[in-house]
């Protein structure tokens, strides 16, 4: 069983997908209208069930995402630091290793695409680290947020950088060099 539901939160929606193992997807999605299609082409893609398989059954199940839901108003809010869930993350070795890397990053703290890649042991590769960042299928809860440029720059990530910079300003960075990026709206 695939649960999908589209939660409403202090930034973009959200729309989250869960498996038996637990949150699989959380995607921002400022154009909401098409959750629907795209959570089945999600579980669809990540539970890739062969011809002699038993068909997904993928269903929009709201109640399914309470505890996500109440666990990230009260990051949004300031009220915990840390995320208390099951996750599923489906992608290839290299990208569970820099995943499994980002939740090392406390909150609050900021890392290079360069720290992270020397903390893998691989101190050549930020390269690929910052592309594994930008396939994180779980953003909020896997801080790729955290992870900036070697000079400090706020570069990629998947919901834009303004929702980067609204992440990281809830975090307490104030971002000096990024004036003209929009104050974090919480409320």
């Amino acid at each position: 069983m695939v649960h999908y539901a589209l939660l409403r939160t202090a930034l973009d929606p959200l729309l989250a997908v869960s498996g038996e193992a637990g949150l699989a997807w959380l995607e921002f999605l400022p154009d909401s209208c098409t959750y629907h299609t795209q959570a089945h082409a999600v579980a669809r893609t990540l539970w890739d069930v062969g011809p002699d398989e038993v068909p997904l059954t993928i269903r929009e199940t709201p109640d399914h995402f309470d505890e996500l839901l109440a666990q990230l108003a009260s990051y949004f809010t300031g009220q915990t630091e840390s995320f208390e869930l099951e996750i599923d993350l489906h992608g290839t070795d290299f990208q569970r290793e820099v995943w499994q890397q980002l939740l090392k990053i406390p909150y609050g703290k900021l890392r290079t695409y360069g720290e992270v890649a020397v903390a893998l042991g691989k101190p050549k590769a930020s390269r690929a680290v910052g592309q594994a960042a930008g396939h994180n299928p779980l953003p909020i809860l896997v801080p790729c947020h955290r992870v900036i440029g070697k000079t400090g720059s706020l570069v990629g990530f998947a919901g834009g950088i303004t929702t980067k910079a609204r992440l990281l300003r809830l975090e307490g960075h104030t971002l000096d060099s990024s004036s003209h990026l929009e104050e974090p709206r919480l409320f």
